[in-house]
């Protein structure tokens, strides 16, 4: 297969639109549509819904799309690899993320790496965190940082904790609990709650849920949001409760909304550095033993 069909595809997808599409590309409008076409003959199966407008992808096309993605990224991954080796032989070291908090570790992890391996270079990615694990078993990235439930049963993956903390609750300006110094069980499932969607944040969603049952409580999760501005905007706007990382900083949340910590809850965390136990990139050994002596916090 060309993999140039299988950019023009993500672009067609993303841009819904075939002459949109042909600009991004350099190429004419009926180059677009003759590689789409020749895509569904390869397959057997229509890709794009042509009669929706904006186009839309069929369902077939919609896994041919998530897929379509992954192997672009090996693609780009690789060639950037190749051009590193190419220049100075290099060792590189792809790590993605999935949140603000993963970054803050690693911004004192990398420094300690960097000491030890001189020359080396650090790509870093922010990916849905639901795509963590796919992705790193899949060779798209060397090393990722996120929660460890992303990498339950996962048995080619090895993680290193790195940061234990516990969920608080998010809490906006004219809620009740907001003036709150900390709160009860009872005090946090009496209200309603946003939560990121299970399509934006994969296991950790039905997590979230169990910690609430081992709580002994039914969550009223009454409102799915698929990216954290949207949840800080339901918390404050609707005065509906979100769960947050204690280490999320006062900071970067919306002005009017607070963390509150829970008493005696079963909402606890532990974020990971995970890599593949038969990795054959020797950043990647390097950057583990380098996090192995660092301190978990």
């Amino acid at each position: 297969m060309n993999l140039e069909k299988i950019k023009y595809f993500i672009d067609l997808v993303e841009c819904r639109n075939f002459t949109e599409t042909a600009k991004k590309n350099y190429v004419s409008q009926t180059t677009i549509s003759q590689q789409i076409a020749s895509l569904e003959r390869e397959f057997e199966l229509q890709l794009i819904n042509r009669k929706s407008a904006p186009i839309e992808p069929t369902s077939a096309g919609m896994l041919f799309y998530e897929e379509a993605k992954i192997i672009w990224q090996q693609y780009q991954t690789m060639r950037m690899k190749m051009g590193f080796y190419h220049d100075n032989q290099s060792q590189v070291l792809r790590i993605e993320y999935s949140a603000l908090t993963d970054i803050k570790r690693l911004m004192e992890l990398i420094p300690r790496y960097k000491e030890q391996v001189t020359g080396s270079e650090i790509i870093l990615e922010k990916v849905l965190l639901k795509n963590v694990s796919e992705l790193l078993l899949k060779e798209v990235y060397d090393v990722a940082i996120a929660f460890d439930s992303e990498f339950y049963h996962q048995p080619k993956i090895a993680t290193v904790p790195v940061y234990h903390g516990d969920y608080c609750a998010a809490v906006g300006q004219n809620h009740p609990l907001y003036h709150e110094a900390e709160i009860t069980l009872a005090e946090l499932y009496r209200y309603p709650l946003v939560m990121m969607s299970q399509e934006a944040i994969g296991k950790s969603y039905e997590l979230m849920r169990e910690h609430a049952i081992k709580d002994g409580y039914q969550p009223q999760i009454v409102k799915t949001v698929a990216d954290i501005e949207t949840e800080l905007l339901m918390i404050r706007v609707e005065n509906l409760i979100g769960f947050f990382p204690d280490n999320y900083s006062q900071q970067e949340l919306t002005e009017g909304i607070r963390l509150i910590p829970i008493k005696d809850s079963h909402h606890h965390f532990e974020i990971v550095v995970a890599y593949l136990k038969e990795s054959r990139n020797e950043a990647v050994h390097h950057f583990v033993k380098t996090i192995k002596t660092a301190p978990i916090v």
